[in-house]
């Protein structure tokens, strides 16, 4: 029987690795909860404005990021946005991406042909004879020879402990240390150009820790801005109403830009960007098959760090079918 692997989780991490197993001959299934992939790189239209409301971002570290980034450029899939005044590790300008059109361009990109289902909770995983079975909301059948789960930790761990999957005693107390920061977003629209010079900010003592330009990086057709709030910020209002912190994020925003905010609209990020990372690439172990853990955590808080993560997970799994 072709073997077939399931991920949980159709971010950059999960659809990464999927790629990499199809490139490889082997299929996969990868279901996710959102209404479409991406996770958080994540582009919302409001009306005729698009937001990019998670990652913003991402430079070219990693050779392997790099070479598979050199084939979006040429084919206009993302494109240079600014120079981040730092140097790579290896002296090179560390110049930022953003995917033409919205971030969500790319995960769209590496789901094209694969299989692929959003909509989809999974609410356990059950070990079958010759593998695993997801238990879905949808009622619906998907499994695997081998599991690669991608979500952020505190959901991964609540997933493994109710299908009875938990992992080794010194990796399981690892990932319980594991604690995120969260994010506030406002996507707001401009009666005019947001007159941010660079095409974004990052104001000092101030409830906002990044405001980003929509229509100058690419991603919306009329004034737009997105705006984060900073992780303490986020804490302290994280279970409230966003018509408690949108406005005084609107507020603090307004000085900054050269046109005023007509509307907004708010969007949590509980689980925004991990405290403390691992350099393990994945994790994993057996429990019946191979299992597989991977996501930013994994390899460092970034695009690249969940790419590189889902590559390592797809590749050790590839070893054990």
């Amino acid at each position: 029987m072709k073997p077939t692997v399931l991920i949980v989780g159709a971010g950059m991490t999960g659809l990464t690795a999927a790629r990499h197993l199809s490139d490889h001959g082997v299929e996969s299934v990868v279901l996710d909860k959102g209404r479409a992939v991406g996770g958080r790189m994540a582009t919302r239209r409001i009306g005729p404005a698009r937001f990019d409301h998670g990652a913003q971002h991402f430079g070219l570290r990693h050779p392997a990021f790099r070479h598979t980034a050199d084939d979006w450029i040429r084919t206009g899939l993302i494109r240079e946005w600014y120079d981040a005044d730092t140097a790579n590790r290896d002296g090179s300008p560390n110049i930022r991406y953003a995917a033409v059109g919205g971030m969500r361009r790319i995960p769209e990109h590496l789901a094209s042909g694969l299989d692929v289902r959003t909509g989809i909770a999974v609410l356990a995983i059950n070990r079958t004879t010759d593998g695993f079975e997801a238990i879905t909301t949808d009622g619906g059948a998907a499994s695997g020879q081998a599991v690669i789960a991608t979500m952020p930790v505190p959901q991964m761990l609540k997933l493994l402990a109710t299908s009875e999957l938990e992992p080794p005693a010194p990796l399981h107390s690892a990932l319980q240390g594991v604690e995120y920061d969260p994010c506030l977003a406002v996507m707001a629209r401009l009666d005019g150009p947001a007159g941010l010079p660079t095409g974004h900010a990052t104001p000092e003592d101030s409830p906002i820790a990044w405001i980003g330009d929509n229509e100058q990086k690419g991603t919306s057709p009329v004034p737009a801005v997105t705006i984060h709030s900073t992780p303490e910020f986020a804490t302290h209002h994280l279970d409230t109403d966003p018509g408690v912190w949108v406005p005084p994020l609107i507020d603090a925003a307004n000085p900054l830009l050269a046109s005023r905010i007509i509307d907004a609209t708010g969007h949590r990020w509980r689980f925004a960007e991990p405290q403390s990372t691992f350099d393990s690439g994945a994790a994993m172990f057996d429990a019946g098959g191979p299992i597989a853990l991977a996501g930013e955590v994994f390899a460092g808080a970034r695009i690249e760090g969940a790419f590189l993560s889902g590559r390592a997970a797809a590749t050790r799994v590839l070893e054990r079918l």
